[in-house]
């Protein structure tokens, strides 16, 4: 697996940029992975969904697994993913996942406002998953992502992979995940130039994760950090002012962010209040997302995400709710069962 890593690693010159594409690939793809802030690689709790943060969470306790999930996105783009896992051996496992996103109806118009009709415009991406247990408390995995993009009449085509590793102490209860996020190449671009296909950058992420539950009290927190390949986040936005800037620093009257508010964009924080083992409650602080969100002279919780989860019958049910900006918030409903259960 060490391999691996190092094959991925000299790819990563080749898709470094600020500007990438196929960006649907970074969205929460369940209710517990939005609540937690929108990413989280190091989580134990048996939840397939987060195998396709991290394929390494993959474990041989979720065969025969289902999942599914819905996310009402910002101005009502619809978002869904389904996945499902099987065993292999006593070491190994596979697992299968779909996403969609469906950014819904537009009107088409030339640039001398003459109309081209109702187009429509979204993102598809499959996902094959294998994860094998090395060591003892070590477990490694991998992600095969083809993906296709359309709008209008234009469309795309690209392979992403996804690697990853976790320690996991169960006696402690503790946990740590490595992984290398969406390398990988388009294949076919949207549109050619000059007798070649116009290319774009990969969305890839170098991310690691520690989640820890205390041993006398019903809490687990994670804390995730993200885009560790890339310190500067900057996107050279105005300054503005949250309801939280007491978390962050800006450096005297300039637009340039200061080190202690980039250290922070870097760092999602996620903890679980977990009274019971059918009922549990998630909530996160995205510090990236609350000051890129936020708008000047206007409170808002821009960056907090909320869930709950319960436990009924043989199902697993998730809820979310994040909130991108003012204007903008989303919601996000998960199922889950084993089908082992029914037998």
């Amino acid at each position: 697996m060490i391999s691996v890593f190092s094959f991925l690693s000299t790819m990563v010159g080749l898709c470094a940029s600020n500007e990438s594409v196929y960006k649907f690939v970074t969205l929460p793809n369940s209710s517990a992975v939005s609540a937690l802030g929108g990413t989280n690689i190091s989580l134990q709790n048996q939840d397939l969904n987060l195998v396709f943060q991290n394929p390494a969470l993959l474990s041989n306790e979720m065969n025969n697994d289902l999942v599914f999930n819905y996310m009402n996105y910002i101005s009502d783009v619809n978002f869904g993913s389904a996945g499902y896992s099987h065993n292999i051996d006593s070491l190994s496992a596979w697992a299968i996942g779909m996403t969609y996103v469906n950014y819904g109806s537009f009107d088409g118009y030339t640039k001398d406002d003459v109309s081209t009709g109702e187009f429509s415009a979204g993102d598809f991406a499959l996902s094959a998953v294998y994860s094998r247990k090395l060591f003892d408390r070590i477990r490694a995995g991998i992600t095969l992502k083809p993906v296709y993009s359309y709008m209008d009449t234009y469309n795309s085509f690209g392979v992403l992979v996804d690697v990853g590793a976790v320690y996991y102490d169960k006696e402690h209860d503790f946990s740590t995940g490595l992984t290398l996020k969406n390398v990988g190449v388009q294949i076919n671009g949207y549109y050619s130039e000059e007798d070649s296909q116009h290319r774009e950058d990969m969305p890839w992420d170098l991310q690691f994760g520690v989640t820890k539950r205390l041993a006398h009290a019903p809490f687990r927190f994670s804390l995730t950090l993200v885009d560790l390949s890339n310190w500067n986040l900057d996107y050279n936005r105005e300054k503005t002012k949250t309801s939280l800037s007491s978390l962050a620093t800006e450096s005297d009257d300039d637009d340039e962010i200061g080190w202690f508010d980039m250290t922070m964009r870097h760092i999602l924080v996620g903890v679980e209040f977990i009274p019971t083992k059918n009922f549990y409650v998630m909530a996160s602080y995205n510090h990236r997302r609350n000051r890129e969100f936020s708008l000047e002279d206007k409170k808002s919780i821009n960056g907090l995400s909320f869930g709950a989860g319960l436990y009924v019958y043989k199902f697993n049910l998730g809820f979310a709710y994040s909130q991108y900006a003012a204007a903008g918030n989303t919601l996000t409903f998960s199922i889950g069962t084993s089908l082992d259960s029914f037998k």
